[in-house]
């Protein structure tokens, strides 16, 4: 197949309030062109509507009828996002007809990972026959519930661009991609055909809730107040003892399943710097876990704005941090371009979760066509 223009779309569970929008050329294999990504934010009143859907979705936990709040934010933010694709692609110069397909992921409002004996759940929020009529091109949605169905983990989703990015830098084995969003994902490739991918604990998910409890703004903007306290180091090693982390993986997480409730009693800033160094380690027994420990972490997603979470991830995790510009990518738009090549992929019949990254019993394809 010859590349195509594809667009994807991601909102984090951090809830930001922003749409990440990025376009890329790729035929679901490698990248041809890396176009262009925006930030573009969500009207107030979406933000606030998606806040209180993830409060009555964790009420709800999959029992009983969905909550009516979900149709309301499913169209509101359906909407939103397909008026920010228009926007990012004519701002490009192109039109929609240029575009081959939009990758939708959609507002995940609950995650609960499979148990023995019980299959996982998912759900994001996102209307793809609603994006398709309103755009009129071919819209994949719906990524993770074939991937669970079958008895995988439904995440992470961003191993096979990742293994792409690496194979296009040269980089395998002793390099793994790390992205930090409300949870944070590593993607460790061999340079052959072992792709390993997992959540490895919490990223900005809890620092962020402990903030905004403390009335001091939506997040510890430039790692500011964790620079500023002092870790608890007998607590941290206590919470570093919890069963997850040494895990086999496959794995996944929900971005409640660890909370602010760890820095309960703090002050702002050592409860900053606590959670902060808590993801650290959280990713240094993750690398413990991987059949070779690598010596460098490519970091992508928001955590990387945190100097204090950068800096611990070094000391703590012990291993070499760097920005995923320093390989030519832009850190921001990994997700959202991760989901413009998985569209491609779910347009071309290719699996997008494997055994390896999900637990899934083969590769599987997944995700909805709409269109």
């Amino acid at each position: 197949m010859e590349p195509i223009w594809a667009v994807g779309l991601m909102t984090g569970t951090v809830l930001d309030g922003n749409i990440d929008v990025a376009l890329i050329k790729t035929d679901g294999e490698r990248i041809d062109d890396f176009g262009t990504y925006r930030l573009m934010p969500y009207p107030p009143s979406i933000r606030t509507l998606l806040e209180e859907t993830l409060t009555e979705a964790r009420a709800w936990n999959f029992v009983g009828p969905e909550p009516a709040i979900f149709r309301t934010a499913e169209e509101a933010l359906t909407r939103a996002q397909s008026a920010a694709v228009r926007e990012l692609v004519e701002a490009y110069g192109m039109t929609i007809a240029d575009i081959g397909v939009v990758g939708f992921h959609g507002q995940t409002v609950l995650h609960r990972a499979p148990q023995v004996g019980r299959l996982g759940q998912t759900r994001q929020l996102g209307d793809g026959e609603l994006m398709h009529a309103l755009l009129g091109t071919k819209v994949a949605y719906d990524f993770r519930s074939a991937d669970m169905r079958a008895g995988g983990q439904g995440a992470p989703l961003a191993a096979a661009y990742h293994t792409a990015l690496m194979r296009s830098a040269g980089a395998s084995g002793e390099v793994a991609v790390l992205n930090l969003g409300g949870v944070a994902n590593i993607t460790w490739w061999d340079g052959a055909d072992n792709v390993i991918a997992f959540d490895t604990g919490p990223a900005n998910a809890p620092l962020n809730d402990f903030i905004k409890s403390k009335g001091l703004g939506e997040m510890d903007r430039d790692g500011a107040l964790g620079r500023a306290g002092t870790v608890d180091e007998a607590r941290l090693a206590k919470l570093l003892q919890h069963p997850y982390l040494t895990k086999p993986y496959p794995k996944s997480l929900d971005r409640f399943d660890f909370g602010a409730a760890m820095a309960d009693g703090l002050s702002a800033e050592d409860g900053a710097a606590l959670l902060t160094a808590f993801t650290a380690g959280a990713v240094g027994k993750a690398l413990d876990l991987l059949p070779h420990r690598p010596r460098k972490l490519v970091v992508s997603g928001g955590g990387r704005h945190n100097p204090t979470m950068m800096a611990m991830l070094a000391t703590r995790a012990g291993v070499e941090v760097v920005q995923a510009e320093s390989l030519g990518w832009s850190g921001d738009a990994v997700e959202a371009e991760c989901f413009a090549f998985l569209a491609v992929r779910v347009l071309r019949g290719l699996p997008i979760s494997f055994p390896s990254t999900t637990g899934a019993p083969q590769p599987m394809r997944g995700g909805k066509l709409a269109g």
